[in-house]
């Protein structure tokens, strides 16, 4: 596959999307088992706080805010508090292993329909064979966004010093000057973070580099077209938020109509458009990891 040019990119990670659309309905899943990986935590912290509210009320009759101090003091408790953050810890880990086992599955499936190949089980065998050789890039790809994270905001937080000086007259260039181009890095860094992240899953399952030398090789296709990486990622980003953002609002103008119908009326409309809005996001957010794959993984010249 020849390097594509970012409309080319673009429009065949459209065509893959869309021949792959059946992969919306394991990302639907996905997402809701990632969110539900969390609810644990959630549960065990109602869990101790009714404990703490019935254990005060069984004392006697107690005041509210006694109540209250009561509940808080149980969810506060030290052991409460470690587990709740290993519950919290765990449910994170398994929620990126689960997006990383699905990825593992779907970047194959993208990219056989980029290269227009003959179709075969390519989800089965990639969530099978190629999940260990995606979870290294990945965990490389998190320390990576890490660092630049913490690169950005030391950058932004020496823009803000910077900012907190007034110097008068033309002394005044200087510390503008720097404290701009400091913010400018520091988002300069969190995107080549992001974009970096996802071109080397992009390579290690299309082209099965090892994370070390899929993660340098994405960043140098990043930083010699950023502006391709950046345009395919950003619009599309921003596509998904606003495809999100109108299905949430007419969802709101219709049940707006049906003010004061029973809720089992209501459920239903709201369970669907839900459906709807999370179904076009996960389809936008294919198309995006298409078209960075395209870019990523395209000969050079």
């Amino acid at each position: 596959m020849a390097a594509p040019t970012t409309l080319e990119a673009l429009l065949r990670g459209a065509r893959a999307a869309g021949r792959s659309g059946w992969l919306v309905a394991p990302a639907l899943l996905v997402a809701f088992l990632r969110a539900a990986l969390l609810w644990p935590a959630l549960l065990f912290a109602v869990a101790m706080a009714r404990l703490g509210f019935l254990s005060r009320l069984a004392g006697g009759l107690a005041s509210p805010p006694a109540l209250l101090a009561s509940a808080l003091a149980a969810v506060t408790a030290p052991r409460t508090l470690y587990t709740l953050g290993g519950l919290w810890l765990a449910g994170l880990c398994a929620a990126a292993a689960l997006r990383i086992a699905f990825w593992s599955g779907a970047l194959p499936t993208l990219g056989g329909e980029l290269a227009a190949e003959a179709p075969r089980p390519r989800f089965a065998e990639g969530f099978a064979f190629g999940f260990a050789r995606l979870l290294g890039t990945a965990l490389l790809g998190f320390v990576f966004e890490l660092l630049a994270q913490a690169c950005a905001t030391a950058a932004a937080l020496a823009s803000l010093a910077l900012a907190l000086v007034r110097p008068g007259g033309l002394r005044a260039l200087f510390p503008a000057s720097v404290g701009a181009l400091a913010l400018a890095l520091a988002l300069a860094l969190l995107l080549l973070g992001a974009l970096g992240a996802d071109a080397a899953l992009a390579r290690t399952a299309l082209r099965g580099e090892r994370a070390v030398h899929a993660f340098a090789l994405a960043l140098a296709r990043v930083l010699a077209r950023p502006g391709a990486f950046a345009f395919a990622a950003l619009a599309l980003g921003l596509a998904g938020a606003m495809v999100t953002g109108s299905v949430e609002a007419v969802e709101a103008a219709a049940l707006g109509m049906a003010k004061g119908a029973p809720l089992v009326l209501v459920l239903g409309p709201r369970v669907m458009a839900g459906v709807l809005g999370a179904g076009l996001a996960a389809l936008l957010e294919l198309w995006r990891i298409a078209s960075i794959a395209a870019l990523a993984c395209g000969e050079e010249g």
